[in-house]
């Protein structure tokens, strides 16, 4: 037996085999960029036309979809769930929020309320189960949800289907049908079957035959309104959508499905066009995914045509000719040592073999590198974080309260906006976990705060970053962790560092606790263990923290230690650690880090609106004061910023920004980056800060013009 096979709960069952690893190996060696953010993928443009096709079937008037990718089944549901809850937000303000979900398998109530607390406590709140499909049409007619989440998996006639779809229209109840479990082998979408289509489709792993973390949720035009703006189509993202790994692998499986084959030949000419144009693959875009994202990345001219992507290099293809851009983003701290690094040709594509436990080898690594004995499979931060709070919440059975700061970011999931405290990111999509709490660990009472929250002998947890990324690359005060440790054995909690961005050496040691908060119980990995090649993540944790959730909910362990165990990507990630440590990457990013943000402070030195440089080893960012800025420009100044750098005539440079920190830029490169590469880098840096109103405003007039003229 395969060592894939791990269990029956593994949405990653099917071993990733030798033409998989033929396929990932010639993007490696053709220098197919893995994950480019702020890019728009031929991949993705791809899937999403193609998913749109085999839905709608042969249906004379298809309905229009548009699709999210994402890393796995649940984040697909996460997506869908958080598209309807923000239409109920919308349109039905003031009614009760519930979701009657039909699920047979019960694997839904185990993810979302994996301690049955029950309507209002559960980690998703909002959620009631049925596995019993009469329980759950009585539930229909008698009390009316708000809306409906069926789990088909073949347990119920396609007619019964339609007709509860149908019925659910009328009388305006929003409906999810989770195609995660359909067996796309033997057949196309159960969707392309139904006579009346539900508002959201969502699919898992069975995009990709389960050999590769994957899924999808797909929102009909009419629900999908509420993010088609200017001001909330990011209000959903994560890490991984739409990397070329999945999304390759996707493709592959897709077109071997009878789905595909029934399909018009259109539909297979529409994509090879798109491969092979850039134009065309961004209309396809802007009509099957974002077309505010789109436009968007169209005038800031983000949306580059890449040729290739090798080191800490991005080479686009222009009206000019070639040009190499320098990725001092390193796509939000994903990128280790390079796109594409060459060495995980010999080191693991050459060498896999499907037979062997990889995890094992990443448990041993891992355990003499930190000494936490056990890792638990995951497949981006978000899930990362979904795993690490149940098996806090299980361990510390009965406590409920989890303690997270201010400025975290956990994930955009549902179980992971716990720890996202940001409220522009959670209020659309409650209810959320009721026993939240934030203390402010900047502020003069952030210790209080925490004593206070503390004393009530209910924390299960505190989870926190020791350094914020998207908070402003913001370091917690070490008089705040050092507090925070003396309370640890007096009041009976854990403590769960989330090192998705600040880990695997990019902050000049291996993971940045270590010398900060020695009593860490619970770690989470993620971004960098990828080694930018294939999605992977994982949660470290001690033997108490494990024994005690085996001892309050055994079953729940199981699944999780179950769910996400890719033995390909436990291989990579166990090089990805080894060959950090040979080529000395976090004495690199030490010294590099340390140069950087020196030459960073000399050369803005004498402008009164750079307020603050900071960080630590290669995560640095740069924050602005705004009242010194253009007035013009401040709610937009970080997007003008990193768009005058990418259309830099001299050398383009990608900058890490977020749209909803105008004040804040971060510079989060590949660990491979040179010191001639940061010159380069802070030099266009520079110059954008120097170009003015005008200067920062042609760029996007410039993009506008040639997007709708189709150039690039």
């Amino acid at each position: 037996m395969s060592m894939q096979i791990a269990s029956p709960h593994n949405l990653l069952s099917t071993s990733f085999g030798e033409a998989d690893v033929d396929r990932l190996r010639q993007n490696v060696q053709d220098r197919v960029p893995f994950y480019v953010r702020m890019q728009i993928s031929s991949f993705e443009a791809r899937a999403a036309c193609l998913l749109h096709a085999m839905v709608n079937g042969d249906r004379p008037d298809p309905c229009a979809y548009h699709a999210f990718f994402g890393s796995g089944t649940s984040e697909a549901i996460s997506g869908a769930l958080k598209i309807v809850r923000h239409n109920h937000q919308v349109h039905k303000a003031g009614q009760p929020l519930v979701t009657a979900v039909y699920d047979p398998s019960g694997d839904l109530q185990q993810l979302f309320d994996p301690f049955s607390a029950g309507l209002d406590e559960a980690l998703v709140p909002g959620l009631i189960y049925f596995d019993d499909f009469g329980r759950f049409c009585e539930n229909v007619n008698d009390q009316t949800p708000s809306s409906l989440l069926f789990r088909h998996g073949g347990s119920v006639p396609v007619e019964q289907l339609s007709e509860i779809l149908k019925s659910a229209a009328d009388r305006g109840i929003y409906t999810v049908l989770d195609e995660s479990t359909t067996d796309l082998s033997a057949g196309g979408p159960i969707a392309a079957q139904l006579k009346t289509l539900p508002d959201v489709i969502a699919f898992g792993e069975n995009l990709a035959d389960h050999k590769t973390p994957a899924g999808c949720f797909m929102m009909s035009k009419s629900i999908y309104k509420v993010w088609d703006n200017v001001k909330e189509y990011n209000l959903h993202s994560n890490t991984w959508g739409g990397n070329s790994a999945s999304m390759a692998a996707m493709l592959a499986f897709l077109k071997t499905t009878p789905g595909y084959a029934s399909l018009p030949r259109s539909v297979s000419e529409t994509m090879e066009e798109a491969n092979q144009s850039h134009l065309a693959a961004t209309k396809l875009y802007e009509t099957h995914c974002s077309p505010k994202m789109a436009t968007m990345l169209n005038i800031s001219g983000l949306n580059k045509n890449i040729r290739t992507a090798y080191q800490a290099r991005i080479t686009t293809v222009t009206r000019r000719g070639d040009e190499s851009v320098i990725d001092a983003s390193g796509t939000y701290g994903v990128n280790l040592h390079g796109h594409n690094p060459d060495d995980v040709i010999d080191a693991v594509m050459a060498r896999h073999d499907v037979e062997h436990d990889y995890w094992a080898n990443l448990h041993s690594l891992v355990e003499r590198k930190t000494g936490f004995k056990h890792v638990i499979p995951a497949v981006s931060g978000a899930t990362a974080t979904e795993a690490a709070l149940t098996f806090a919440l299980l361990a510390a059975a009965p406590k409920k309260k989890i303690v997270a700061l201010k400025g975290g970011f956990g994930g955009k999931t549902l179980i992971s906006l716990i720890v996202t405290s940001r409220d522009r990111y959670k209020v659309p999509f409650g209810p959320l976990y009721p026993h939240i709490h934030y203390v402010d660990p900047f502020g003069d009472n952030g210790k209080q705060e925490l004593l206070d929250l503390l004393k009530t002998d209910d924390v299960a947890v505190v989870l926190l970053e020791t350094v914020q990324g998207e908070g402003g690359v913001k370091a917690c005060p070490q008089d705040f962790l050092d507090f925070l440790s003396s309370q640890k054995e007096q009041h009976g909690f854990f403590i769960a560092v989330d090192e998705v961005q600040t880990g695997m050496y990019r902050t000049g040691q291996f993971l940045n606790y270590q010398r900060k908060l020695p009593a860490t119980d619970i770690v989470l990995m993620g971004k960098a263990i990828s080694d930018n090649v294939f999605p992977v993540s994982a949660v470290l944790m001690t033997d108490r923290v494990y024994e005690q959730a085996v001892q309050t909910k055994a079953s729940v362990v199981e699944r999780l230690e179950n769910m996400y165990r890719c033995q390909f990507g436990a291989h990579m990630a166990v090089h990805a650690i080894e060959a950090g440590e040979s080529l000395g990457l976090a004495e690199h990013a030490k010294n590099a880090g340390e140069y950087f943000a020196k030459r960073l402070r000399e050369k803005t030195a004498d402008l009164k609106f750079v307020k603050q440089v900071r960080g630590e080893g290669l995560m640095i960012g740069i924050e602005f004061e705004e009242s010194l800025l253009p007035r013009l420009v401040r709610g937009s100044f970080g997007g003008l910023i990193a768009s005058r750098c990418v259309n830099d005539s001299k050398q383009p440079i990608l900058v890490a920004f977020n749209p909803d920190k105008p004040f804040l830029i971060r510079f989060v490169p590949p660990l491979c980056i040179t010191i001639e590469e940061i010159d380069a880098v802070i030099d266009t840096f520079n110059r954008a800060l120097r170009s003015g109103f005008f200067g920062l405003i042609k760029p996007i007039v410039v993009n506008t013009v040639n997007s709708k003229l189709g150039r690039f």
